[in-house]
């Protein structure tokens, strides 16, 4: 992963001769030096028309207008100028955020085949790749059916300190990127983790540490044989031990949660199936290739 700034500066050999390089060309130099392969899609902000914050404040504004008339033609002058004094409120958010999403109008994200790269307004393109980027969700689905209504806030990390946040308000078609990041990262980096645990090593996703024989979580470790069930409803990552509910970490501040989930509900049915080999766990869902389901992210499950 590395940055680069939005636009180059260079001498046509002229006295004046200063021009850029367009972005597009500056994007895929990076992704050249980063070698992401092949470029996949590009996704452009999201449309000033579908600020669901800037069509509220639009409809309330003209709401109070209309009353405001209204009072006018009822002959009550203080009536509408009162109303009308409400109608500017509305009207001054609908005012800042238009000049927010004018200010993030040139931001862009682009997919490749091994990584990304995110440009904000201002600020350098970064490039991140599938097999060592951290993602951090906000909300996750806990099942299938609640995906359509996921928010897709992502907090994105990589080697060397880099970092960048983005949402569904800032970039359009969230429910494409959104599972289509998840999906590669998960894809790229599982076999490797899997390979790390079975080789009797300690994986940590943030504060939570996972390894053969159990969980852990600051202070205190759980045995897989006792764990039941592993949730994450509500914004928490909580499981059953033995009876009762432990929760542990927020669900945002675990990267890659997805992996998480995956490899903790393998060993957790590995111990209960009396020590099964990791990389023996099949389920009857998943296929034989991790990227065959490159366009949909493994939901989080709950196994009692």
């Amino acid at each position: 992963m590395t940055t680069t700034p939005s636009t180059l500066e260079r001498g046509d050999g002229g006295t004046d001769g200063r021009r850029t390089v367009p972005l597009t060309q500056l994007i895929r130099l990076m992704a050249e030096y980063e070698k992401l392969g092949a470029h996949r899609q590009t996704f452009p902000p999201t449309p000033i028309s579908n600020d669901t914050v800037v069509r509220g404040c639009a409809l309330v504004a003209g709401g109070l207008l209309i009353v405001g008339v209204i009072c006018a033609a009822a002959g009550s002058l203080v009536g509408s100028a009162a109303v009308g004094a409400l109608a500017l409120a509305p009207l001054a958010v609908m005012a800042l955020r238009g000049q927010h999403n004018r200010r993030s109008r040139g931001a862009r994200l682009d997919l490749f085949d091994h990584g990304m790269t995110v440009f904000h307004v201002g600020q350098e393109i970064v490039a991140f790749r599938w097999d060592s980027v951290e993602v951090r969700q906000l909300v996750v689905p806990f099942r299938l059916a609640d995906a359509a209504a996921t928010d897709y806030s992502f907090a994105v990390s990589g080697p060397g300190g880099m970092a960048t946040e983005f949402d569904e308000h800032l970039f359009a078609d969230a429910r494409e990127w959104g599972p289509h990041i998840q999906s590669a990262v998960t894809a790229t980096q599982l076999p490797n983790v899997v390979a790390t645990i079975d080789a009797e090593q300690t994986v940590n996703f943030g504060e939570i540490a996972v390894c053969l024989d159990d969980l852990r979580y600051q202070d205190a470790s759980y045995a897989w044989e006792h764990v039941q069930t592993i949730d994450s409803r509500d914004g928490m990552v909580r499981i059953k031990v033995d009876g009762r509910w432990v929760s542990l970490a927020p669900v945002g501040t675990i990267p890659n949660f997805y992996i998480f989930n995956e490899v903790a509900e393998r060993l957790r049915i590995a111990a209960a199936m009396d020590q099964v080999p990791l990389e023996a766990v099949v389920y009857e869902d998943e296929p034989d290739d991790p990227a065959a389901e490159a366009d949909e992210p493994p939901a989080a499950r709950e196994v009692s």
